[in-house]
């Protein structure tokens, strides 16, 4: 699908946007599994038909897009007790080949007013990804490796905290999403680092410390390390423990 989800990489505004989007229903297929009955299923192509009513559409964000796509799902009553949502904006940043992603499980709840029982799709756990984002540096242990920079691909996950969308987690300049980016290709140009385990703890560190995010999943990895393999890389997880 296409929309605009807020400005472009190069902050040009209204531009359309291609985006993958994937969706996971936690539904019960017992009885479906059992009868083979189309009656006892749900059925994807309306689910298809559903979400296609966003493609084109404005928002003022990928948070915005997220929480239409929530309103669509509540309106047209798609069952089971959790929707896993995934989108992809592959063009959505510079130097990030990969794009920008957004990650959310919603899990069905029932709230209760003066008025009416009601149900609500509650966010059970939410994330921004930054995937493969490109960066050279000195980087290893060999004498020829001290010499030249060699590209490293750097992948971000940034956990989100319950009842905060993206507009909640600016930087102490007051940006947002694309900055992680930006700040991570700034810290990691000039270093050199023998090795990866150290530039990852760099990256974690400098996003804790530069945006109130609770969590990150630095993944960091050198393409050129081995002759026969894709790359060689580290992953860690750091929380805001580690600034105390």
């Amino acid at each position: 699908m296409t929309a605009v989800i807020g400005p472009d990489a190069w902050h040009r505004p209204g531009k359309l946007q291609p985006i993958r989007l994937t969706l996971k229903l936690l539904v019960d297929t017992t009885s479906a599994g059992i009868s083979d009955e189309i009656a006892h299923t749900f059925s994807y192509g309306q689910m298809c038909k559903d979400v296609s009513e966003l493609s084109e559409g404005h928002f003022r964000s990928i948070d915005d897009l997220t929480s239409n796509l929530v309103r669509i799902a509540l309106a047209k009553s798609w069952p089971g007790e959790s929707l896993q949502i995934s989108f992809v904006a592959p063009k959505a940043l510079l130097r990030v080949e990969g794009g920008l992603g957004r990650e959310v499980t919603l899990r069905k709840q029932w709230t209760e007013s003066e008025a009416a029982k009601q149900q609500i799709w509650g966010w059970e756990r939410h994330a921004w990804l930054v995937k493969d984002l490109k960066v050279a540096c000195i980087i290893g242990v060999n004498p020829h490796e001290r010499l030249e920079k060699q590209q490293v691909t750097i992948n971000l996950e940034i956990l989100g905290e319950d009842g905060k969308d993206e507009g909640d987690y600016k930087g102490q300049n007051g940006e947002r999403k694309g900055p992680w980016a930006t700040l991570v290709s700034r810290v990691v140009e000039p270093s050199e680092f023998r090795t990866l385990e150290a530039l990852a703890a760099l990256i974690a560190r400098t996003c804790l410390e530069d945006f109130p995010i609770p969590q990150i999943t630095v993944l960091v990895e050198k393409p050129s390390a081995l002759t026969f393999v894709e790359g060689a890389g580290v992953e860690i997880t750091r929380d805001r423990s580690i600034l105390n």
